[in-house]
C-alpha cells in the first residue's frame, strides 16, 4: 500500500508539472485523485468524457503510450503484488492456526486413536493377542476411574505383548466406520487408504506393532510443515554420515 501511494504521488508530481493547465491536473492533489480514479474506477474528466482520449487528441500519441505504461505498472504490477502479499499472509496465518489447533488437540487425538486401536486389536483374531494380555487389559477396566489414564495403560499393555498387525488385517480395519471416524477426527488424510499401510510401515517389515501404527498415524496429522521437511533432511544426513563412517571402518580393516 505504501508503494502504491508513493507511485501515485510521483506520477501526480509529473502530471501536475506537464499538464498543469488541465483542470484534472491543476494541483498535485487533483492529479493524484485523477490518477487514482484512472487506475481503479474509470478514467474520465470532470465532464464525464474519457480523459485519456481527450489528452491523446490534444497532446498526441505519446499520452496514450505513457498512460498504457503507467496502467500496466500500477494495475498489473503493484495491485497484483498487494494481492499476492495479502493472500500469502492469509495462507501463512491459516497454516499457523492449523498447527496450533493440531498441537492443542494432540492429547485428545492420542486417546481417540489408542481407544480405536485397542478395540480393533481385541476384536480381531488375526492379530493374535495372547489371552493373558487380553485378560490384563480387561482387568484394567475397573482399576482407573479416569478414562484417559485407563486407555493409555491398556494400550501400553497391548504394546508390550508385541502384537503384529499385517497389511491385510490393517486394510480390514480401514473398512471399520468407527476407525475411519477416528482418523477423520485426528485430521488424517484417508483418501488413499490403500497406501496408508506402506506409509506407516517405515522399515518395510510387512507388519506393524500397535505402537508403530499409533506413532505413524500421529505423524500423518495435518499438512506437511517445514519441520517435517527439515526432519527428513537431517535424517538423510545422519544416514549418509553413518554410511561413510562404516565405509571408513571397513577400509581400515581391509
Amino acid at each position: 500500500v505504501v508503494m502504491l501511494v508513493i507511485l501515485i504521488y510521483i506520477l501526480a508530481l509529473v502530471g501536475n508539472k506537464l499538464l498543469q493547465e488541465e483542470q484534472e491536473f491543476s494541483s498535485v492533489l487533483a492529479a493524484a485523485s485523477t490518477l487514482f480514479r484512472c487506475f481503479t474506477d474509470g478514467c474520465s474528466d470532470y465532464d464525464g468524457r474519457p480523459l485519456q482520449e481527450r489528452l491523446r487528441m490534444k497532446y498526441g500519441f505519446i499520452v496514450f503510450v505513457l498512460y498504457l505504461l503507467c496502467y500496466i505498472l500500477i494495475s498489473a504490477g503493484v495491485f497484483n503484488l498487494i494481492m499476492a502479499l495479502f493472500i500469502d499472509n492469509v495462507v501463512n496465518t491459516q497454516a499457523e492456526r492449523k498447527q496450533k489447533d493440531l498441537s492443542d488437540s494432540s492429547a485428545r487425538t492420542e486417546i481417540i486413536l489408542k481407544e480405536a486401536l485397542l478395540r480393533l486389536a481385541l476384536q480381531s483374531k488375526a492379530t493374535g493377542v495372547p489371552e493373558e494380555t487380553e485378560a490384563d487389559i480387561q482387568s484394567i477396566e475397573k482399576v482407573f476411574k479416569n478414562a484417559d489414564v485407563r486407555i493409555r495403560t491398556q494400550f501400553d499393555i497391548l504394546s508390550e505383548a508385541r502384537v503384529e498387525i499385517l497389511k491385510d488385517q490393517f486394510n480390514v480395519w480401514l473398512e471399520d466406520e468407527e476407525f475411519i471416524h477416528a482418523l477423520e477426527l485426528a485430521e488424517i488424510d484417508i483418501h488413499n487408504k490403500a497406501a496408508l499401510f506402506e506409509v506407516v510401515d517405515a522399515d518395510l517389515g510387512g507388519s506393524l506393532t500397535p505402537d508403530e501404527v499409533y506413532n505413524g498415524l500421529m505423524k500423518l496429522r495435518g499438512p506437511v510443515t517445514k519441520a517435517d521437511i527439515i526432519a527428513i533432511r537431517l535424517k538423510i544426513r545422519h544416514l549418509i554420515q553413518e554410511t561413510c563412517h562404516e565405509s571408513g571402518n571397513g577400509e581400515k580393516e581391509l
